[in-house]
């Protein structure tokens, strides 16, 4: 019954054996692993089917429980508090806390520990609310389910933290893998299986796995009842692409390969199941050992914060020292004679702390003091508020409805929210090309077949290239794509964007070459690794590929009439339509050996036979191996082809060569003889053995013709990069494609110019090629440097100096061989230099490591560097990069799993950096500011107070006033700003990008800003001590004529205080909501009635605060009259100062201002002139349609100018 049930399946079962690439598969490694194996590093000892076995003999392997988590139950408390004290400023108010405890405390030690343990409280807080979600993330990937082999051939569900080593397991389809696993067998009768690593490497093409020969049998559940097997192997370690090990069975030996290993984490994909032996678990497994954690970042801000607080620590420590030293003076005066000078210390009867004898140890001891007191120049709660204000920024682009693309349903995600200020302050973007500026959607769109172009489509580069050299304009472009899309009304086909009547619906039979062109799309149909899936309702075949190309070429043959329908175990069916009848018949191909393509090779063949009994060997590869593959006869329609694929290469497509040959029998046994005596060779030349076979077979080739696929831009590239680049944003492109085709795709996306002069560096040069061939490695190397170098050299000669006024721009394009020279320790910041004086720089060839390494060199200018990309091979860039940013596209997901945030489509970078980073720049940069102001005008109020004490130490306030200043009374304002505020719209932002420069320069959070900020808060410090003093100090207060107490005087300057700072915010805000309205005016609200409240309470919990309020000085006019005074005239200099510079030295953002207050501020021909007038010369050599049409319109100005003159 089994058996019958498997006949039955619709699944294809394929056996592969004889076939090239998956005949490897089941071999392994030609060395004898045996020899390595129970040596350091492959101990491994793993009992299949017996996994109690492993305690019973003292393996201790861990259980397939995850975590990933920063934190457990014992270590949370501990771990967040030494992460919390780590911070200056917090170890700090933890060392001023336990000093409140002495008697030198100038507070209670409540008030001083209370508002640090609520930071702390909350920070700790937010930092287990984060873990805990990792938890949840861990805890539903930990209980997944998986069949697991329970004993006498019965499977029973189980959870994946539940798995051990040894245990047999069964895998169903489109399921992930919950451990590492050797593969015991499959479905398919030759134990081949499909695996997806998109969560390994990025890669969504699939590999194929393949169980030994000796387990193939283990297809049904009852099949290991008594299975027992040995398995010794490599220790844990985190290679993926590695696996030595061997299996021990009924007294045989047989070497395990990567090619049985399935990781975990990796899917199964078009294979109903598998069955594995589990052998690495948990954090043993190879996806966990290659996990770490992702690279601190700290965005410069935060940096330069850091650096404030130091600087305020250490004017904290010189006023203390300062007071402690005029303290110990005046102490050590305060008896003489038996008179005292301050006699209300009492220095005649006091404790060491007044005493005149004793002056120097007092003056230690105030030192002690003064340092508590002035910790309020700290903002204690600027760390929790700024970590607060970012995750509700990174909330607000999250919700970015104008981030989200609707195809995908993939929103923008900060998965970070620390670098969220970076974004507006980037002035360098390093892109990949592929998936990234483009769709990595392939799309076929022509071919060169026998010598004759065909397909009439316009490629994206051909437009730009047409406009670049006059042909047409812009508008007749949209003309053209209107009326294509007008005319064409068949819905189009994912893959395929070919027409040309002369070859479509049967036509092609009518041409001169129709053999040819027949067996041009036989061979796309045949000549790949594809596997068809069809619809059982629709009967429609959709095909899993292992590249986009490999698809578009198999849907192009279907949609001209040559459909691959099916693939079995040794035969592939091809649905052809009869030119003559019209009738669809079905050809059936015996498929002999299956060459598969490869890096080194650069080509794929196919061996097959035609129903006719003819052997052919299909090829497709790269012009570079084809061409000189082909025979003497089948170079017929070389010529014409290599220009076809020139003029493609031209237009940004990517190009195959395709050709064929006839075998005769003897010859196809002859090469099978071969090839199977070097298949089964155990030497150490086995593979270079089977090279030769096939390098044998792949020889006197005819010549077809040549494929052309187009991997779109993206929608909105151009614009997005216009965009940027008015905003004065540099776009470095790292692409792993040839030179021409990179050249091009620069120019379809406006990256490149007309007019604009291209420095190129390579090594393609006649005489550095034939020194490849004939000379030494050192002989190159160092030719080759020297070339790079003298490049290098002559084009910074050729871009002018800053001094000379010239308005020509400069792009560098470096191909990969020059890249490897430039980048070396005594070339590459000549490179750099360069560099950064052209408006676009292009590296072609770039391997992944060359794209971290030109990240971390760009990172050495000090400017702020944004990488974007879509794969695997593009991580090293984006964690290197100050901001990562991952495109959630077609390749997997590792590039956004290494990014800071992600994005589907480039196109909504724009709207990323041009308005939320530019308002995230602004907001934190305000809001830093403010702390800092805030808190120095509160501290220069106590040290001016103690100063007038003659630095005895007593506070002018209040504990509980000082406690709760930064706690209640002036922080949420400061929230409000960081989240809310905006200097213009959205609207405005994208159309003034000049704006960004703001954020590029560090306008907004320069030192000169920074410090005039400080000395606005001592400025208004000074007044409002001044002021209350002065009123207070000898005027009548009560009714029976007595002056005001402390008491009274430090409650008004209180009010002053809160009313001023908070007075400011209100000046400073740009944007008012509600919520910034509630936050301001409820600040100072509840400042009122905490006082009212507080005083209320009795003496000795309220202490000098008692009835302060309600008796003294509400009912006192002069405390409403001063109150009023001192915040207007404290004020008024910043108002001033405003005003003028606004009216006389107006920022950008002013500027904008003005006009939008106006109503001009949409007017194009505004935005033009305001942008233009604002634009610096460094600004002017920029890229993009809007640079392309201002030089197309200096061209045509000069050539009036000349005609006039003629």
């Amino acid at each position: 019954m089994a058996r019958g049930r498997r006949r039955r399946r619709q699944k294809l079962k394929l056996k592969l054996s004889a076939l090239y690439t998956f005949a490897l598969c089941s071999k392994g490694s030609s060395d004898d692993h045996s020899s390595r194996i129970g040596t350091t590093g492959f101990s491994r000892v793993v009992y299949v089917n017996e996994p109690s076995r492993h305690d019973e003999e003292g393996f201790r392997y861990p259980l397939n429980e995850v975590s990933t988590t920063k934190y457990n139950l014992v270590t949370f408390v501990p771990k967040s508090l030494f992460e919390q004290f780590r911070r200056v400023a917090n170890f700090y108010f933890l060392v001023s806390g336990i000093l409140a405890l002495t008697p030198l405390a100038p507070y209670t030690a409540v008030s001083a520990l209370l508002p640090l343990g609520v930071v702390i409280v909350a920070t700790m807080a937010k930092e287990g609310i984060e873990d805990w979600r990792r938890k949840q993330q861990d805890n539903e990937l930990n209980n997944r389910i998986v069949k697991v082999h329970i004993g006498n051939g019965h499977f029973e569900e189980r959870k994946w933290k539940n798995i051990k080593v040894g245990d047999v397991i069964k895998v169903e389809k489109d399921s992930f893998f919950p451990s590492d696993l050797i593969l015991l067998s499959s479905n398919y009768p030759d134990g081949i299986c499909y695996v997806e690593t998109m969560n390994l490497d990025g890669e969504t093409n699939l590999k194929i796995k393949q169980a030994l020969e000796e387990t193939l049998h283990l297809e049904e559940d009852n099949g290991f009842v008594n299975f027992r097997q040995t398995i010794k192997c490599e220790d844990p370690n985190a290679n993926l692409y590695s696996f030595i090990g061997t299996m021990e069975w009924k007294g045989k030996q047989y070497n395990l390969s990567p090619q049985q290993l399935l990781l975990r984490d990796s899917k199964l994909r078009n294979t109903d199941y598998i069955y594995g032996a589990v052998i690495f678990t948990g954090h043993d497994t190879k996806v966990m050992q290659n996990a770490t954690d992702p690279p601190s970042k700290r965005s410069k801000i935060e940096m330069r914060m850091d650096k404030i607080v130091y600087v305020l620590l250490s004017s904290l420590l010189v006023i203390a020292l300062l007071g402690s030293v005029f303290f110990g003076v005046w102490t050590k005066k305060d008896l003489r004679n038996g008179k005292m000078k301050r006699w209300y210390l009492r220095p005649d009867d006091t404790t060491v702390f007044y005493d005149p004898k004793r002056a120097t140890l007092a003056s230690f001891y105030h030192l002690l003091t003064a340092l508590m007191l002035y910790s309020f120049f700290i903002p204690i709660s600027l760390y929790i508020s700024i970590e607060i204000v970012k995750i509700l920024q990174a909330l607000f682009i999250n919700q970015d409805i104008k981030m989200y693309h609707e195809e995908s349903d993939k929103p923008t995600h900060a998965r970070t929210s620390n670098l969220n200020e970076e974004l507006g302050q980037v002035d360098t973007i390093l892109s990949d090309k592929t998936g990234t500026l483009t769709c990595n959607m392939m799309e076929f769109i022509k071919c060169s077949i026998a010598g004759i172009a065909y397909g009439q489509g316009v490629t994206e580069v051909e437009k730009a290239m047409a406009l670049r050299k006059g042909a047409v304009s812009g508008a007749e472009i949209e003309n053209m794509e209107y009326t294509d899309k007008k005319n064409d009304e068949s819905p189009h086909i994912k893959g395929f964007n070919f027409k040309d009547p002369r070859i479509m619906d049967g036509n092609w039979t009518h041409e001169q070459n129709s053999d040819m062109i027949r067996d041009f799309f036989r061979l796309l149909a045949i000549c790949h690794t594809c596997i068809p899936e069809v619809d059982e309702e629709t009967r429609k075949v959709t095909y899993e590929a292992e590249s986009p190309d490999e698809a578009a070429f198999v849907i192009a043959a279907r949609e001209l009439g040559f459909e691959f329908y099916h693939r079995a175990q040794s035969s592939i069916i091809v649905r052809e339509r009869d030119p003559i009848t019209n009738v669809v018949k079905d050809r059936k191909y015996e498929l002999l050996n299956v060459l598969e393509f490869s890096s080194t090779r650069k080509r794929m063949s196919v061996i097959v036979k035609e129903p006719e009994g003819r052997i052919l060997l299909f090829s497709k590869g790269a012009d570079s191996v084809m061409f000189k593959r082909l025979a003497p006869t089948g170079r017929k329609f070389e010529e014409e082809t290599k220009r076809h694929i020139n003029e493609y290469s031209d237009s940004g497509l990517r190009t195959l060569v395709l050709a064929y040959r006839v075998l005769d029998d003897n010859e196809y046994m002859e090469f099978s003889e071969k090839f199977n005596t070097a298949r089964t060779s155990l030497s150490a030349d086995r593979d270079q053995k089977i090279e030769e076979a096939v390098e044998s077979i792949e020889q006197d080739l005819l010549l077809l013709g040549a494929t052309a696929v187009e991997d779109k831009l993206q929608k909105g590239v151009p614009e997005c990069i216009d965009k940027l680049a008015q905003a004065g944003i540099k776009l470095w492109v790292l692409t792993g494609d040839k030179m021409e085709t990179a050249i091009n795709i620069g120019f379809a996306c406006s990256l490149l110019r007309q007019g604009m002069t291209q420095i190129i560096v390579t090594l393609e040069a006649p005489d550095i090629i034939a020194l490849e061939k004939n000379g030494d490695k050192e002989s190159i190397a160092r030719e080759s440097k020297q070339r790079v170098m003298d490049q290098i050299e002559d084009g910074i000669k050729q871009i002018p100096s800053p001094s000379q006024s010239s308005r020509e721009s400069f792009a560098l394009i470096i191909d990969g061989k020059s890249l490897t020279y430039a980048l070396e320790d005594d070339v590459k910041f000549k490179f750099l230099d360069l560099a950064l004086k052209c408006a676009s720089v292009i590296c072609c060839r770039s391997s992944p490591k060359q794209k971290a390494l030109v990240t971390r060199l760009v990172k050495h200018s000090h400017r702020v560097t944004l990488a974007i990309g879509d794969g695997a091979n593009d991580v090293g860039m984006l964690q290197e990069a100050d901001i990562g940013v991952g495109i959630s596209g077609v390749e997997g997901m590792q590039a956004v799993m290494a990014s800071d945030f992600a994005i589907a489509q480039f196109r909504f970078l724009e709207r990323l950096l041009l308005v939320h980073g530019h308002w995230c720049y602004r907001r934190i940069s305000g809001m830093i500011c403010y702390f800092f102001y805030k808190n120095v005008t509160f501290g220069v109020t106590i040290f001016l107070y103690e100063a007038f004490a003659s630095f005895s130490g007593k506070p002018a306030y209040n504990d509980w006033f000082l406690s709760l200043y930064n706690v209640l009374f002036a922080s949420l304002p400061v929230v409000a700003l960081g989240v809310f505020d905006q200097d213009v719209s959205s609207r405005l932002c994208l159309q003034y990008p000049g704006l960004y420069q703001e954020g590029v320069q560090n306008i907004l959070f320069s030192w000169r800003r920074i410090i005039g900020w400080m000395l606005n808060g001592v400025m208004n410090a000074i007044l409002i001590f001044f002021f209350c003093t002065t009123a207070f100090g000898l005027q009548a207060f009560r009714q029976n004529g007595q002056v005001a107490d402390l008491n009274a005087l430090g409650a008004l300057m209180y009010t002053c205080v809160v009313w001023v700072v908070n007075c400011q915010m209100a000046l400073s805000v740009n944007y008012f909501t509600i919520i910034q309205h509630i936050f301001i005016w409820g600040s100072i609200a509840a400042w009122y009635l905490f006082i009212v409240g507080f005083g209320a309470l009795a003496p000795n919990l309220s202490t000098t605060a008692y009835m302060v309020f309600t008796e003294q000085l509400a009912p006192a006019l002069s405390y409403w009259l001063m109150t009023l005074f001192v915040v207007v005239a404290t004020l008024v200099p910043y108002f001033s100062y405003a005003a003028i510079q606004i009216r006389f030295f107006p920022m950008f953002h002013n500027k904008i201002q003005w006009k939008r207050y106006l109503g001009k501020a949409e007017d194009p021909e505004v935005a033009r002139q305001l942008s233009s007038r604002h634009r610096t010369s460094s600004n002017q050599r920029m890229v993009g349609i809007s640079a392309r049409r201002d030089g197309k319109a200096m061209q045509i100005t000069r050539e009036a100018d000349q005609e006039l003159q003629g």
